[in-house]
């Protein structure tokens, strides 16, 4: 049986190309061919999340798809556009096994790398953001950074979210279509730590990441890093943040929530990560899994507390419009059951330009080169997949 399932699975991610829709999500991966229906900007256009999922399904039900799975990205700014279609045909595998698929990445010949902004700005800008802190303007604030890399050749998708699903077994590993015109082929990639949240009749589940350390290559630096992180009163404090920001969000629509008193320590391949698992009944099995991401996001993990003045705070420091990254990213059914997950460790990819994405929260204890050193290592996520193993070797050291 277990031979079965794999080899279903190869055929499954091997039938991925280059402009199709995969979510290759832990509990399932779902693959989208074509376009059946979509929204336009303008049809996006001051509507909520929920709103838009409903009025995509009801074009989907005015062409009579039966049992219509949307596959979406969705972006931080709840008032710009997204990518949301029901595809022309899904396919669906579970009880994958990631492991198996054993890709090797080749290395990517680079013409130029580049930060935006430099490391000495970014650093500037955390500093601005301490001190905003200490004058009681807000309590966190998550600032994020870009590297953009110049290939020489463009980039094989189909090879690259492979190499990510086997670096990143059981995390949330997508390939996304969101390209804005003909000419322009754009794809979403990455592989998602953070689940936002998972609904399945009555049941919902939701895992917020906040407060990290880089995983080392030294087993016993690499314990120190873990250790270090769990007895962390600065991460703890800026964990219970996102947790209780949680917690609130979510009360009104549970019977029920098991919110754990203390978080547990994960990790991936390049970070350690302080995390908590809640996990809820519904009142209402009615009640859409966008309805719950939309009532949760923007989190502190992705944002800040509160979140209007950090905010406020990112759109004036960052030099660069977040689009897709720290939006969502996952699917849903008429039913309402869905998943979504944060869109972080993720980059955008057209031609031969890749942009990658990394943030981390600022909070009154931060020590700006300590943040920069994070995003840094959040990075290695995706130039990992890349086959780069080291940008300072490139002779990249302001990045």
């Amino acid at each position: 049986m277990a031979v079965s399932i794999k080899n279903k699975e190869y055929q499954l991610l091997d039938k991925f190309n280059a402009g199709d829709n995969l979510l290759y999500f832990p509990s399932k991966c779902i693959l989208g061919k074509g376009e059946a229906v979509s929204l336009s900007a303008e049809e996006q256009s001051g509507l909520s999340f929920s709103e838009r999922i409903h009025t995509l399904f009801r074009k989907a039900e005015v062409l009579g798809k039966d049992e219509p799975i949307i596959i979406g990205a969705l972006p931080f700014n709840k008032g710009n556009r997204g990518m949301l279609i029901v595809p022309e045909s899904v396919e669906q595998q579970v009880d994958m096994d990631s492991k198996q698929a054993g890709y090797t990445a080749s290395s990517l010949s680079i013409k130029n790398i580049q930060s935006i902004p430099f490391a000495a700005d970014y650093e500037e800008a955390v500093e601005k953001i301490v001190s905003s802190i200490q004058n009681g303007e807000l309590e966190k604030a998550v600032l994020g950074r870009i590297l953009q890399v110049a290939a020489k050749e463009e980039l094989n998708i189909p090879q690259l979210i492979k190499q990510l699903i086997a670096e990143n077994e059981n995390k949330f590993n997508f390939a996304l279509n969101i390209s804005d015109g003909a000419d322009r082929k754009k794809t979403l990639i990455g592989a998602s730590p953070e689940l936002l949240i998972s609904k399945y009749g009555k049941t919902v589940v939701t895992n917020p990441l906040a407060g990290s350390r880089p995983r080392k290559a030294d087993p016993l630096e690499d314990r120190q890093m873990e250790n270090e992180l769990r007895h962390s009163k600065k991460d703890l404090h800026e964990h219970q943040f996102v947790v209780h920001s949680i917690e609130e969000a979510l009360r009104p629509f549970c019977k029920s929530l098991y919110v754990p008193k203390k978080p547990s320590v994960i990790s991936t391949n390049t970070m350690w990560h302080l995390s908590t698992k809640i996990v809820g009944e519904l009142k209402d099995s009615s009640t859409q899994s966008i309805q719950l991401a939309e009532c949760l996001h923007p989190t502190p993990a992705i944002c800040g507390t509160p979140a209007d003045t950090a905010y406020k705070k990112i759109e004036m420091l960052e030099p660069f419009e977040r689009d897709y990254f720290t939006g969502l990213i996952g699917w849903s059914n008429r039913n309402g059951d869905g998943e979504w997950a944060i869109t972080i460790r993720c980059a955008e990819i057209e031609n031969n330009l890749i942009s990658l994405f990394a943030g981390a929260g600022i909070v009154e204890d931060s020590v700006p080169q300590e943040e920069t050193a994070e995003t840094a290592a959040k990075f290695r996520t995706m130039l990992s997949a890349l086959g780069i193993k080291n940008i300072e070797e490139e002779g990249h050291k302001q990045c």
